[in-house]
């Protein structure tokens, strides 16, 4: 387990694999390993794949239902809207971001991260910077955001991966379970909120150097 833990988690780091290769890799060296100890049979390895179609089946329909939805928000100009709201109640800097972490929170529940950046940082990122935000903080800003609003119930779109993986526990043990990893990155973003140099530190110092 430490070989194959050092071989997908250390080769990520190591730069030898992308995220989808290392977990390519793992899975495949899961696989040796596991008729190597004889502890895998023919019969166990056609129930993995059949758990996996399953699983992955479930997951597709997840993101292309995100996809369609993300859809949706383009043809209704929702983040533009959005934008046009802000600016029309003239609200300060603090406000500005809050409002744009209860959206990012709220469309994570229906979208993929992907779909949310893409889509929305062209019309956000302006505004933002208008109001005297760096854009690296707003980048560090939106990947915890984003990630936050994947965890959060009721339809975060992890914890239906999640439920996929455990089938029989209770999805409201699942989000009992998912608060701790609600609580960490809140109290993240009101530190990088309170204290925006804390994010920049690093970037500031490897570009002076």
């Amino acid at each position: 387990m430490v070989a194959l833990f050092g071989l997908s988690i250390g080769g990520l780091y190591a730069g030898w694999f992308s995220p989808t290769e290392a977990a390519g890799v793992g899975a495949f060296s899961a696989l040796v390993l596991g008729f190597a100890r004889r502890r895998l049979t023919w019969s166990k390895m056609v129930q993995c794949f059949g758990d996996t179609i399953r699983t992955t089946c479930m997951l597709f329909l997840i993101v292309m239902s995100a996809f369609i939805f993300s859809y949706f928000v383009v043809q209704t100009q929702l983040p533009g809207v959005l934008v046009g709201w802000i600016q029309a109640w003239h609200v300060g800097p603090i406000t500005l971001i809050l409002i744009l972490m209860v959206f990012y929170i709220v469309m994570g529940c229906f979208m993929d991260g992907g779909g949310m950046v893409l889509i929305t940082v062209p019309i956000f990122l302006p505004l933002v910077m208008q109001n005297g935000y760096d854009p690296i903080w707003f980048g560090v800003m939106l990947v915890v955001v984003v990630e936050l609003g994947l965890i959060h119930p009721p339809v975060g779109m992890n914890i239906f991966v999640i439920q996929a993986r455990v089938p029989d526990v209770p999805i409201l043990k699942v989000y009992q379970g998912i608060i701790p990893f609600l609580i960490a990155p809140m109290v993240l973003l009101a530190i990088l909120v309170a204290w925006p140099q804390l994010a920049l530190w690093l970037p500031n110092l490897l570009y002076n150097h």
